[in-house]
């Protein structure tokens, strides 16, 4: 008698074939039929299928997929993008599911991507970035190429993840793939006001009178305010996130569900230096390297920290390793944060601290640094500019 098989033998199967793994294309859209053709576009010979689900139209987006090749299927919107998306998987043909919005297009860097697949793994991350400023941001890096396995579902209904039975991805079953590439279009200023005002605000708001926000949606809400002008209802977001974080910052216990608390301890350890609040920003600054000791972002503020505390020759082996951290790339990547915090920042930063310690050649390298990292950098250029005069100066005399 044949017993059935388990889902992990199940994957081990399927590496185990020779035909080579199929994938589907997976997406959910309502109202995309400008972002559409792009996104399709650019998927279509690289995959064996693609799957649209439609969630409430009123233009002409369903019938615009159909004309483009995708098979579409119809769900009801109820405030969950992870019901949508769990709907979505569940019309899925092939072993693989490759997920994408409609306002992303896939760029594709190795023909031979799909030979990653044969791997016994459950899913890749790919790199996500923003066509508005692909230089400025880090990627960030999105398990969207995955199995379709029964244990792999989405939770949560906005900035919905993927779980692997009930909990975080496996790190040692999922790894990251360069190969393919995800650029996101949808943050224009015009078209990303719009959305956060009359639908991701109010769903989250809904959400969190309902059942209260995760730190990683008080702090997308937080920056929806803020990008809407409405700065008195993002300082509430973070207020809240610092009391719920206050617990935790006094017992050194990192909260369990940890996405995205790294940049909140950024951006609250930003606003307690602006109110000379040192007390709270030196607390911010060390749980915060304690729970995520490579994050840039992190390691700068605790420069500046210790710098405003008076401690220059401490500050300068902060931003010394944030220049280190970005010269070998070996920083946590869960998260996407500016590159200048690794790079013009904290080199600029250090000139300064040279100077202060009388330090003028040492000085003076660092500020080349920041102009080799942006030749346009005005503060740099007139340290250079009057550290070379005055060296001139000297030999004159």
């Amino acid at each position: 008698m044949a017993f059935p098989l388990s889902a992990d033998i199940l994957v081990l199967k399927q590496t185990m074939s020779e035909s080579p793994p199929t994938v589907s294309l997976c997406l959910i859209a309502k109202d995309e039929r400008v972002d559409l053709p792009r996104c399709l576009a650019s998927v279509q010979p690289h995959v064996d299928e693609m799957v649209v689900i439609d969630t409430g139209s009123g233009d002409d987006t369903p019938e615009l997929a159909a004309q483009l090749g995708a098979r579409v299927e119809y769900f009801t919107w109820c405030d969950d993008f992870a019901a949508a998306r769990n709907y979505a998987l569940a019309q899925v043909r092939t072993d693989w599911v490759l997920v994408l919005d409609a306002d992303e297009e896939l760029v594709v860097a190795a023909v031979n991507w799909r030979d990653a697949l044969t791997q016994p793994l459950l899913a890749y991350s790919l790199p996500l970035t923003d066509a508005g400023n692909p230089h400025d941001l880090t990627p960030l890096w999105v398990p969207r190429l995955f199995r379709q396995h029964p244990d792999l579902r989405y939770v949560g209904n906005y900035h919905e993840r993927l779980f692997y039975r009930g909990g975080a991805l496996p790190m040692t079953r999922t790894a990251t793939l360069s190969d393919l590439g995800l650029i996101h279009y949808g943050y224009s200023p015009e078209r990303l006001q719009d959305k956060e005002l009359h639908r991701n605000i109010p769903m989250l708001e809904r959400l969190r009178h309902r059942q209260g926000l995760s730190f990683l949606l008080l702090y997308s809400l937080a920056g929806m305010y803020t990008n809407t002008g409405q700065l008195d209802e993002a300082q509430s977001c973070y207020a809240e996130a610092g009391d719920r974080l206050l617990p935790h910052l006094l017992t050194g216990e990192p909260p369990t569900e940890f996405g995205y608390v790294p940049s909140l301890l950024f951006n609250l350890g930003v606003q307690a230096l602006q109110a000379q609040d040192l007390e709270t920003a030196q607390l911010l600054a060390q749980r915060g390297l304690e729970w995520c000791p490579t994050f840039p972002p992190l390691i700068y503020f605790a420069g500046a920290t210790v710098r405003a505390l008076g401690f220059r020759r401490g500050a300068i082996a902060y931003f010394e390793y944030c220049l280190d951290l970005g010269k070998t790339g070996q920083f946590y990547r869960d998260e996407p944060f500016e590159r200048r915090l690794m790079t013009i920042s904290p080199a600029y930063d250090l000139g300064c601290l040279h100077l202060e310690l009388g330090h003028e050649q040492a000085a003076l390298s660092a500020f080349q640094l920041a102009l080799e990292f942006d030749p346009d950098c005005t503060p740099a250029q007139i340290e250079v500019a009057r550290l070379r005069t005055a060296s001139a100066q000297r030999t004159m005399e």
